[in-house]
């Protein structure tokens, strides 16, 4: 039998899981009319390692890195349309162990975030974990100021001379931080899977 509800225009009343996975689908149809590059967008960007030293000065252990990010086409028109992006790094000090299992002594994650001002018609790149920010009129040069680490201070501590240390370091495009229509939309497509492996290597001292 047809449902009077939706004959009469009215929206029948439905038990919660039902009704979000209802939601969820009218938002992705919204999204899927008004950015339909959003949806079809089927190329992955480019996130990696492009090179990374460590260096001890002043009694302290300090990181310096450059990440290459390329977004897919997806994601550039959501960032040129003023979706803000946010991307984490994260940063391990670990002590490694022959027999037992590695130990995360130190870590730190550094938040980066591009958003595109029409009415100055540049990004802004800002480092949520240090408050700083930065104009650029290229994508791609925001891009580049996003994934750079400079002078990152690991540790002032003393580490054990007699035990052995690595870095490790990965970046990674927060999906969570999305508007809840372009989450959606990140959640099932993976041209937004942005996130690279670990990257490690010892820490000389």
């Amino acid at each position: 039998m047809f449902n009077q509800g939706w004959l009469s225009g009215q929206v029948p009343v439905l038990p919660g899981a039902q009704a979000a996975c209802c939601l969820a689908g009218m938002l992705l149809l919204v999204l899927a009319c008004c950015c339909p590059m959003l949806v079809s967008a089927s190329d992955s960007g480019v996130f990696q390692l492009e090179d990374a030293d460590t260096y001890r000065t002043g009694g302290g252990d300090f990181l310096s890195a450059q990440f290459d990010i390329k977004l897919s086409s997806g994601a550039e028109e959501a960032v040129r349309n003023g979706v803000p992006l946010v991307f984490d790094f994260q940063v391990q000090v670990v002590k490694t162990n022959t027999w037992l299992w590695d130990t995360v002594d130190i870590e730190i994650i550094q938040h980066r975030q591009i958003q595109y001002h029409a009415l100055s018609e540049s990004y802004l790149v800002k480092d949520l974990s240090n408050d700083t920010q930065g104009n650029y009129r290229r994508l791609e040069d925001a891009l580049r100021m996003a994934g750079k680490i400079q002078g990152l201070l690991l540790t002032e501590q003393t580490l054990d001379p007699e035990l052995k240390y690595e870095i490790r370091v990965r970046g990674s495009l927060d999906i969570e931080s999305l508007p809840t229509p372009v989450r959606l939309m990140a959640y099932v497509s993976s041209a937004w899977d942005m996130e690279t492996k670990w990257y490690s290597w010892p820490l000389v001292r």
